[in-house]
């Protein structure tokens, strides 16, 4: 493993367990077994590390985002998608966590974030327009109605950990589970009868867990 892949997965998990403000360079470097002047060389502060996370975490979920243009998508196909983009959220949570400071803070992040948000929107109208060409979902029951539910999505999918957080002792899995089929839940009022056979059939309980 390179050092810069070496240096990035330890600032993971110091995040992850200590926070933002806890981890530092130093730290970081003894993890790894570098000096603090070799860190420094790849990564100047703590800054660069989180926004390096950051650029990674969106690079390792634009497949699942870009496979809403696929003609042939099905509400299963949605549902595994999504699960697969709340395990990858959770493992940089930390990101999630301190979002709105850290942007604050980090001008370059927050510009890369208005505009992957823009790219988002036209990503999640695309494939709900997919699911209603392949009898999924029906069609809009209100002008507008379609752009509120992905404002739901865009609010849940960047602030679930938080609110996580403040409701649940429980870590893991079963945190990721429950907010998914939260958020899935926001599809079923909008899905066509053969939809909601499908949904029923993926959460075959009904409940969320927790």
């Amino acid at each position: 493993m390179k050092t810069k892949d070496r240096i990035l997965q330890a600032a993971l998990r110091q995040f992850n367990e200590l926070g933002t403000d806890q981890a530092t360079v130093r730290s970081i470097a003894e993890e790894v077994g570098i000096s603090h002047g070799n860190l420094c060389y790849h990564y100047k502060n703590t800054d660069e590390l989180i926004e390096a996370l950051y650029l990674q975490l969106v690079a390792e979920i634009s497949p699942f985002a870009e496979s809403a243009f696929r003609p042939d998508i099905d509400l299963q196909e949605v549902w595994e998608q999504s699960w697969l983009t709340f395990q990858l959220m959770y493992r940089y949570r930390f990101l999630l966590l301190d979002f709105a400071r850290i942007i604050r803070r980090i001008d370059s992040m927050r510009q890369n974030f208005r505009q992957l948000m823009v790219l988002r929107r036209q990503q999640f109208h695309h494939g709900l327009q997919q699911l209603i060409q392949r009898g999924w979902m029906e069609p809009e029951p209100l002008p507008g109605q379609y752009d509120h539910l992905v404002t739901q999505f865009l609010i849940v999918g960047n602030h679930w950990i938080t609110e996580s957080t403040i409701q649940f002792k429980q870590e893991g899995e079963e945190v990721v589970r429950y907010y998914h089929r939260a958020m899935m839940a926001l599809l079923f009022p909008y899905l066509s009868e053969k939809g909601k056979q499908m949904h029923r059939e993926l959460a075959p309980d009904g409940k969320s867990g927790l």
